[in-house]
């Protein structure tokens, strides 16, 4: 077995954050993890989702981690220069994105128009 078959088994049995980090050599602030785990770990489990879909061929080991790496290190950085607010990954968070402020639907905007004002036969308003 080679060594990055190996590394791509002990991949699969990763549980933490923190051991992602550690097996594909990303370096990270450990206060960034602790704050952004669950957050940092949904949006790199989404980026490796479609990873591969539809590959002809069997991908090997080799490109598998390096494409982990690369899909570990943008979600990293997703939360180091913005917040969970910002990316809304959990239900919950989807679910009290505020409305946009300030903005009307054509469907809500009626125009009325004044009342005519009526003169009498001297030109005064009625």
């Amino acid at each position: 077995m080679s060594a990055l078959t190996s590394q791509l088994e002990e991949f699969r049995r990763c549980s933490t954050a923190e051991q992602y980090f550690e097996l594909l050599d990303v370096d990270y602030d450990p206060r960034v993890v602790a704050v952004n785990r669950l957050h940092i770990l949904r949006f790199f489990a989404e980026e490796i989702a479609g990873l591969h879909d539809g590959a002809d061929a069997e991908v090997s080991p080799e490109v598998l981690l390096r494409d982990y790496r690369a899909a570990l290190i943008r979600a990293y950085e997703a939360f180091t220069t913005a917040t969970a607010l910002d990316h809304r990954l959990f239900k919950v968070l989807k679910d009290r994105a505020p409305e946009p402020a300030g903005f009307v639907p054509m469907s809500e905007i009626t125009v009325e128009r004044p009342a005519t004002t009526q003169t009498d036969e001297k030109g005064q308003q009625r």
